[in-house]
């Protein structure tokens, strides 16, 4: 009987050590910005789900464009409706990104950190191959995370009608905020 415990108990323990080299969240903040003289176009959404594992230096973020709300509802219309085509096919509903950490970064620190990132962001249903900074805050119960970068809608496929053309900006910065918690399964 001591044996089965000992047993059960240490498989509970090696299970809870591999799920914290993993990450969790799925209320990150995503923004982007599209100012121009003529208008300024912000959305945001809450609702992003990211994973990052500190063992392989590996993360992930997955959003449904739909989730973007914007300061009036008819721009949030011509967005899912007009420019990322939200319902006209599934690979269109969702931006994502899978990458790495190519910087060396010491978990075990809990010193802010600035790092590169290097993966493959997908929106629109076109995949391009990115690098970027972000900023990582280790810790032993969270990690927080934050990064900016600029797209190109014409990148993704994504067209732009000339009417309406200088109303947007030519390059789209979008910010990325994350606060992670141990990953529980």
């Amino acid at each position: 009987m001591n044996k089965l415990y000992f047993s059960v108990v240490l498989c509970f323990i090696f299970m809870n050590v591999g799920a914290q080299n993993r990450y969790f969240t799925k209320d990150a903040k995503i923004n982007f910005n599209s100012s121009t003289p003529f208008e300024d176009i912000v959305a945001e959404s809450n609702q992003a789900t990211t994973f990052i594992d500190i063992e392989k230096n590996e993360l992930a973020f997955s959003v449904l464009t739909t989730s973007f709300k914007f300061r009036r509802a008819l721009m949030e219309e011509h967005f899912n409706e007009n420019y990322m085509e939200s319902a006209k096919n599934k690979d269109f509903s969702k931006a994502k990104f899978s990458g790495k950490i190519i910087s060396a970064i010491d978990w075990k620190s809990e010193k802010p950190v600035v790092v590169d990132v290097k993966g493959d962001l997908t929106m629109h249903g076109v995949t391009k191959t990115i690098t970027l900074k972000a900023n990582i805050t280790p810790g032993k119960t969270k990690i927080v995370a934050s990064a900016e970068f600029k797209v190109t809608p014409e990148d993704f496929n994504i067209l732009i009608p000339s009417a309406v053309r200088d109303k947007i900006a030519k390059e789209v910065t979008i910010k990325v905020d994350a606060n992670y918690t141990p990953y529980q399964q």
